[in-house]
């Protein structure tokens, strides 16, 4: 009994499907025929079937052809670039040109060197030309040596104990500078050696650093008699006339640029 009610429930179902294929029931599913898709159609009287050959097709087919196709290579096809824009001329505004303001320097000539009484009386030549701030006179003294020396510490004992501990080391040449000095920064200092050019001076501390001594200094010796040195500062063409005149009475001066 239940076979047959399953026979009976299949064959209805199939017709029922037969039907709705072939659109037996009506509009219950969507027609699918081509003369009612064509009824449906937006101005259907404008469409026309061409023949395989026909000269329309072609300008078509040329479109599709030479439409671009994606790289999947990942690499640009450089005839495929598009053609950088022409550049339009254009008249670029020229670079402002910056104010160059001409600096003056500051000219310094120097004259000398003058003993004590040669400064005198260039000094009183000078005076007639009104230089005022314009010139300077400077005291110099020639760099006769160079000294090799602990400063003080500790007056005249610390100076001995200095002493002592440099004849431990093996440093037998030493002297300890008396209070009488005229330089009182050096009075009770440790005087190691005098050089004539500071390059030896120097190649002698580094010799003291490689027998422990690493306190010891180098100060310049100068000369007890100074010259004098005239500086003067800008000077017009009429001064500079009036110095040469001047100058032709100390042949043996040197005129020259102002040293630093």
């Amino acid at each position: 009994m239940k076979l047959k009610l399953i026979f009976w429930l299949l064959l209805i179902g199939n017709g029922i499907l037969f039907g709705m294929q072939h659109g037996y029931l009506g509009a219950a599913t969507s027609e699918r025929h081509e003369p009612q898709r064509l009824a449906g159609q937006l101005r259907p009287e404008a469409l026309s079937i061409l023949p395989p050959n026909s000269e329309k097709l072609v300008p078509q087919a040329r479109t599709q052809d030479a439409s671009p196709q994606p790289d999947t290579s990942g690499k640009q096809d450089p005839a495929a670039a598009p053609a950088p824009a022409a550049s339009v001329p254009t008249t670029a505004a020229p670079a402002p040109v910056s104010q160059k303001t001409a600096a003056v320097a500051s000219s310094c000539t120097e004259v000398g060197n003058f003993s004590a009484a040669d400064a005198r009386r260039f000094s009183s030549q000078l005076a007639s030309l009104n230089l005022g701030d314009k010139m300077v006179q400077k005291l110099t003294q020639d760099i006769t040596s160079y000294m090799v020396y602990i400063p003080p510490q500790d007056g005249r004992d610390g100076a001995e104990r200095r002493k002592a501990e440099l004849r431990r080391l093996g440093i037998g040449d030493v002297y300890m500078i008396p209070e009488s000095s005229p330089n009182p920064a050096l009075r009770y200092g440790i005087s190691l050696g005098i050089f004539r050019t500071e390059e030896a001076a120097k190649a002698y501390i580094g010799q003291l650093i490689g027998q422990g001594v690493r306190s010891a200094r180098i100060i310049a010796r100068r000369s007890g008699a100074g010259k004098q040195v005239f500086q003067l500062h800008d000077l017009t063409p009429d001064a500079r006339a009036a110095l040469d005149k001047i100058k032709g009475a100390f042949p043996d001066q040197e005129v020259r640029a102002c040293s630093a």
